[in-house]
């Protein structure tokens, strides 16, 4: 056998397949920023209630349901106080989440 190896490199890009666990994070913590945008987000019920809570903390949130970005215009470390509560739903990442960031 003979083997022939020349130099190359690699290029494009690499995606992490869609989870709600890192939508939940990535949502929170590019709220709490200046902002930006979460790419092929897994939008269920639960990351929703994680939309919805960060709405409520002042939060600027669209989402693109058919190419499943969420576009976010963050607080900037400036959490307003919700007029109401922060009806999480049923979903206990965002409960666990937004607790400990409004304390």
């Amino acid at each position: 056998m003979i083997a022939s190896v020349q130099r190359s490199s690699l290029s494009g890009e690499v995606y992490a397949p869609p989870s709600k666990s890192y939508t939940h994070r990535a949502i929170l913590i590019t709220s709490l920023g200046p902002g930006g945008s979460v790419k092929r987000a897994l939008l269920s019920a639960d990351t929703r209630a994680t939309v919805s809570a960060s709405q409520a903390f002042g939060a600027e949130i669209s989402l693109n349901d058919d190419s499943r970005e969420v576009l976010i215009k963050g607080i900037s470390g400036n959490p307003q106080t919700p007029d109401d509560v922060i009806n999480v739903l049923n979903s206990g990442t965002t409960l666990r989440f937004c607790s400990g960031l409004l304390l």
